[in-house]
């Protein structure tokens, strides 16, 4: 699909939408399971981890807003589709071993969701799960923005701002995960690599389509 120059018209109400499901998906079912469940209190809990709190409840769903409106408001472009699941498959394949490995740890440091080795709580898989959906859609999202912008032909800068502003909260969740990580490479920093390398591929197909798109 060749790239229109004219970009189409959108509002905010489905960012705003997007950014609500993943709010409501993360930073609420974990506070539902926290409330409504039993957890030891000798266990880190959930308000004990900035990535948990700062992160899912505000790092993310701007995130996903940011980039909902940028991939919204830029016309569909050359290799959209196939761009995207690929991003999307990577992602959620890096998400799921990020989870894996922390299960499979001999000695994790444990919290509310892994209270020992090898044992998610029924919060922990439900992390897991999320983990890994979130990956892949931000890998797609990111993908599709940074296809979109690099091959049309007109770029407002209020998309640039909104993809920029998209990745500066992307690189604020890393750092979040990095602090609640500290000096021990548990999961959370698993994670966070995981997260970067994620971006780092988008980044670089989308530089490889627009080779393939000016030949």
């Amino acid at each position: 699909m060749a790239a229109s120059s004219t970009p189409r018209e959108t509002d905010v109400k489905v960012p705003a939408a997007a950014a609500f499901v993943v709010l409501a998906a993360g930073f609420g079912a974990l506070c539902l399971f926290w409330t409504l469940g039993a957890h030891p209190s000798s266990l880190p809990g959930l308000f004990d981890f900035a990535s948990a709190t700062w992160g899912d409840a505000l790092a993310l769903p701007a995130m996903t807003a940011l980039l909902v409106y940028a991939v919204r408001t830029l016309p569909a472009a050359r290799g959209d589709r196939p761009f995207a699941a690929v991003a999307a498959l990577l992602a959620g394949a890096l998400g799921i071993a990020s989870q894996a490995l922390w299960l499979a740890a001999a000695d994790p440091r444990p919290n509310w969701t892994l209270p020992r080795p090898h044992r998610f709580t029924a919060a922990g898989w439900y992390h897991a799960a999320f983990v890994t959906a979130m990956c892949a859609l931000t890998a797609a999202l990111l993908a599709l923005a940074l296809n979109r912008v690099t091959l049309a032909a007109s770029r407002p800068r209020p998309v640039v701002a909104a993809i920029a502003a998209g990745i500066a909260c992307g690189l604020a969740f890393i750092a979040l995960l990095a602090a609640d990580a500290g000096a021990t490479p548990g999961g959370a920093g698993l994670a966070g690599v995981l997260v970067a390398l994620m971006a780092l591929l988008a980044v670089g197909g989308t530089l490889v389509a627009r080779r393939v798109a000016l030949r």
